[in-house]
């Protein structure tokens, strides 16, 4: 059978290609032959194709390569188009088989960068409305490339004219979506930037959400790459907004939420569109639709990280790789229909995970359709590494955060080493969302034989924010949990236990990220379910304010690396959206229609900064209070070692001579306590400093009522200075001159109820 179709397939070639000396005066073409297959070509210099590599590729002779994974297709035709809208294709190559593999090269004044092109595959058809697992192929399905380096935007709408039923026998392509060749070798690189791991104070936002309401920007600009890029912009009250704002803040890395190419028709509500990115297509191609010029959307996603390195601020892409956009299939009037946009209807058993009676696809991460990395060398695990490689050796991508990374240890008995140890990205960050519908995934990195020394992983500690968050509402109670969370070991369970992190820069503490409510929002809704551990305050505002500082306190004095979601420094709200739960997961909170009370529930609310809820009224009046509060915060962790200990810090059990702890130890000791357990917590640790630096106190009170620490003398050869207090309002809440000139703290210091403290001393 295959024998037969590839006689056929070099057929087809020779008489395209005579047909293209009469239609296409000039032009060559030439399929690439397998080894040891008839070499055809419609001219000399047609040679046959070494290219190895996945995708469309230029070469310096002029040809241009197409290389797609398609293990079980009978045929694979190539096809050629003049516009980016055509439904029919102006030219057809038939492929050459090469193992799994099948190969094309063309070449021509038409052939090159911006040709649009796509592909379509014959081969068995296995699968029904009662088993929709299986082999998929079906000429009628017209399907983009998904190692294409540039598309044209990838929706539903934009690939199918009508419903795409797998049984349907004419094509039902719209003419969107089109693969695009690209050439990056003319582009400028980004560089890169280096942040020891230790180091970095990570900001998550969306790349339009950050910039859509800025007056500054012409309004196409707002929402895109070259928004973000563009320094000199301002709030409405005249203070830094845009990328000068993350500059002033302090942050070493920004993690964009996803910005690969993906369908924005998934929002799973009428008028409604999937906002956030999490539903990718193409995994080497950046999203379309946030660039501020239509197809160039390559050269400013670079502009963008170049401008964002030009600040020294590293780039990290939240990358989702545990599904695709094409989601599972789904019957309709008694027929299976299927979104394929490539990989289903290409090699949907080499991509996809099915369940264990091989009927369904497996659905772990609640969008259909699991991404399969079990066993050795799978054509998966080289998409994503490839990808990885892409976006690090051509982006300048500095790290990766993993979308539900669980999935890439199911079932695989190397886990996510694969990820780890591929030398194309070695210097770049990994941390992963270490879970899924399935459970939870952490003894790959620390546990049974994995640690920091042979691994570079970290992880999102979700416990970290839940039980922080229970501390600002006096209900954690417990002192050994809390102990746990800002030494950096992290938490897998409640309570107290082994350490969930072999460094401290392994645990990725996070209070509030886009799929929950915003770190003001927790202060302002009931959570009645328990999932996210928050309370409305008593509707007491000032309460409110200083439990936002108190959380943004906890975050910044804790070991490991803190995450920040965009606007939280300011008291940004989703409140406004029409139902609780739309402020607690707004990822379809984006107007197809443009209808701003939808969108705006998203968007930054840039007069926040400035202490102006007039178009938040949910939002505070204290903006600009929570910015100087955590700014400062920040500039505190930077100066200084204290809170960002690359291992973990040596627990000094007593001072050296009952006045004061050690010099330049770089350890620490919980110089107070109050209840052991079952009641608020009181703890006031010091953390001592290495050569150069001071000592500095930290205190924590999780209960109701103010509490006295009064043996400051015994823990210091010095005096103790003030430097922040977070109940206190602008001016008297962080001391902002010369440390050595802050207030005296004397021989005791009472701290607020909900509230927390940092002192200095003044030893040398």
């Amino acid at each position: 059978m295959r024998r037969r179709e590839l006689r056929n397939g070099v057929l087809t070639v020779a008489l395209l290609a005579a047909s293209a000396a009469f239609s296409w005066a000039g032009e060559e073409l030439a399929a690439v032959a397998a080894e040891n297959s008839p070499k055809v070509s419609s001219a000399p210099s047609a040679a046959s194709g070494q290219e190895a590599r996945y995708g469309a590729h230029v070469g310096a002779d002029g040809w241009v390569d197409f290389v797609v994974h398609a293990p079980a297709a009978t045929a694979v035709d190539l096809l050629l188009y003049d516009d980016p809208r055509a439904r029919t294709p102006q030219r057809r190559v038939a492929m050459t088989p090469a193992g799994d593999d099948w190969k094309a090269r063309v070449r021509g004044s038409r052939h090159g960068p911006a040709l649009f092109y796509m592909y379509q595959a014959s081969g068995p058809r296995e699968v029904s409305p009662e088993r929709p697992f299986g082999a998929l192929f079906n000429p009628a399905y017209v399907l983009n490339d998904p190692y294409a380096y540039r598309t044209e935007n990838v929706n539903y709408d934009a690939f199918f004219a009508t419903v795409p039923f797998t049984d349907m026998t004419t094509p039902v392509y719209a003419g969107g979506g089109k693969s695009v060749v690209y050439d990056h070798s003319g582009d400028g690189f980004p560089g890169h930037v280096r942040i020891a791991p230790e180091d970095l104070i990570v900001y998550e936002l969306h790349v339009q959400d950050y910039t859509a309401t800025l007056e500054g920007l012409p309004a196409a600009r707002r929402g895109t790459y070259l928004g973000l890029a563009r320094g000199g912009l301002k709030t409405p009250g005249g203070l830094a907004a845009g990328i000068d704002h993350l500059v002033e803040l302090g942050v070493t890395a920004v993690e964009l939420m996803p910005v690969m190419e993906y369908d924005e028709q998934s929002g799973n509500q009428s008028g409604r569109l999937n906002h956030w990115g999490y539903m990718t297509s193409n995994f080497f191609a950046p999203e379309a639709r946030y660039a501020a010029s239509p197809g160039r959307q390559v050269v400013e996603l670079k502009q963008l990280v170049r401008a964002l390195h030009q600040r020294g601020i590293a780039v990290f892409l939240d990358v989702v790789y545990n599904h695709t956009a094409e989601q599972s299939p789904w019957v309709s009037d008694g027929r299976l229909a299927a979104k394929c946009f490539n990989l289903m209807c290409l090699a949907a058993d080499r991509v996809y995970r099915r369940t264990s009676d091989g009927r369904y696809y497996l659905n772990n991460t609640g969008t259909g359709n699991d991404v399969d990395f079990s066993g050795g060398k799978r054509y998966s695990k080289q998409l994503v590494r490839d990808s990885l490689a892409m976006w690090h050796q051509i982006y300048g991508i500095d790290g990766f955060r993993f979308d539900l990374a669980r999935i890439l240890a199911e079932g695989s008995h190397d886990a996510a080493d694969w990820v780890d140890n591929d030398p194309r990205y070695a210097t770049a960050h990994l941390h992963a969302e270490p879970w899924d519908m399935g459970g939870q995934w952490w003894d790959f990195m620390d546990s049974d034989g994995w640690s920091a020394d042979n691994n570079r992983w970290a992880k999102w500690l979700g416990h970290y924010r839940d039980k922080v968050r229970r501390f600002s509402q006096s209900s954690l109670n417990d002192p050994d949990a809390f102990k746990q969370l800002i030494e950096g070991r992290g938490s897998v369970s409640r309570g107290a236990g082994p350490a969930a992190s072999s460094r401290p820069w392994r645990s990725i503490n996070l209070l509030a990220v886009h799929d929950g409510y915003t770190l003001r929002d927790c202060t302002w809704f009931n959570d009645s379910d328990g999932s996210q551990n928050c309370w409305d305050s008593n509707q007491d505002e000032d309460l409110r304010r200083q439990r936002e500082k108190l959380l943004l306190g906890i975050l910044l004095t804790s070991q490991g690396v803190p995450v920040i979601l965009q606007g939280d420094e300011f008291g940004r709200s989703k409140a406004g959206a029409a139902a609780q739960e739309g402020a607690r997961n707004s990822y379809n909170y984006e107007s197809s229609t443009g209808d701003l009370a939808v969108n705006r529930v998203n968007w930054i609310d840039w007069r926040l900064k400035d202490g102006d809820n007039s178009a938040s009224p949910t939002g505070p009046a204290y903006g600009k209070e929570l910015f100087e509060w955590t700014r400062g915060l920040i500039t505190l962790r930077k100066k200084w070692s204290h809170f960002r200990r690359h291992d973990f810090a040596r627990y000094v059990h007593a001072a050296t001579d009952d006045r004061a702890g050690p010099i330049n130890d770089g350890g620490f000791s919980y110089v107070w306590e109050g209840p052991r357990s079952g009641e608020p917590t009181q703890l006031a640790v010091v953390w001592w400093g290495k050569a150069g630096e001071p000592d500095l106190m930290v205190i924590y009170n999780e209960g109701w009522e103010p509490f006295k620490v009064d043996n400051l003398s015994h823990w210091s050869r010095g005096n103790w200075k003030i430097l922040a207090r977070s109940w206190h309002g602008p001016g008297q809440d962080m001391c902002r001159g010369k440390w050595k000139q802050c207030p005296a703290a004397g021989s005791a210091v009472t701290v607020a109820g909900r509230s927390m403290a940092i002192l200095v001393s003044d030893n040398d």
